[in-house]
């Protein structure tokens, strides 16, 4: 499982490209450039994506959902946000309820892994011949990263609550009981400006 696993330098960037995208998507919400801050919001999903693969390996390979190359895992760097968006919804990381690309859209059916996707579809509009196909002579507005920004609160909300049952679960084996259990305060909320 050397191809899902980072090095411990990998890792820190990937950790500290997280925190960069966050901020950069709140820059550009601030400064009205909201593709710009799609495309940032998506970055920042696919990082966080790509640090659960890593931490979860072989919760990752039970999905037999790895993307492969000539028979074998493809490198973890080498997965798009389309392959870990595949993963984390197979793994339960990112809840789904549509099947991407065969339902028709229902608000009240997604969830956040369908939801998700629609991040990506955002984020993939940095490309000119996406962007004339699904959004022919359409601006990105405030709307849509008020949406994308929405989602990517719900996907980390989802994802740290499989870290959160993870460490319990270790806790637990290891004898350690909390005496009280204890929720964290609500995220801070990205808004557009």
């Amino acid at each position: 499982m050397d191809e899902l696993t980072l090095t411990a330098t990998q890792e820190a960037e990937l950790y500290r490209l997280l925190r960069f995208y966050n901020r950069e998507a709140d820059r550009c919400s601030a400064a009205h450039a909201f593709l710009a801050g799609c495309v940032m919001a998506g970055a920042e999903l696919e990082t966080a994506l790509l640090l659960m693969v890593n931490i979860y390996p072989d919760e990752a390979v039970a999905t037999d959902k790895c993307p492969r190359k000539k028979k074998a895992i493809k490198p973890l760097l080498d997965w798009n946000l389309g392959e870990l968006l595949r993963l984390a919804k197979a793994a339960g990381w990112l809840p789904s309820a549509l099947v991407y690309g065969q339902d028709e859209w229902s608000s009240r059916k997604a969830k956040a892994g369908d939801y998700a996707e629609v991040v990506r579809e955002m984020r993939n509009l940095a490309h000119p011949a996406r962007y004339m196909e699904d959004h022919y002579r359409k601006r990105v507005t405030r709307k849509h990263l008020a949406l994308v920004f929405e989602t990517i609160n719900s996907a980390s909300s989802w994802l740290y609550a499989r870290v959160e049952k993870s460490l319990v679960e270790r806790m637990k084996a290891e004898g350690w009981t909390p005496t009280k259990k204890r929720r964290p305060g609500p995220r801070k909320q990205r808004r557009p400006a």
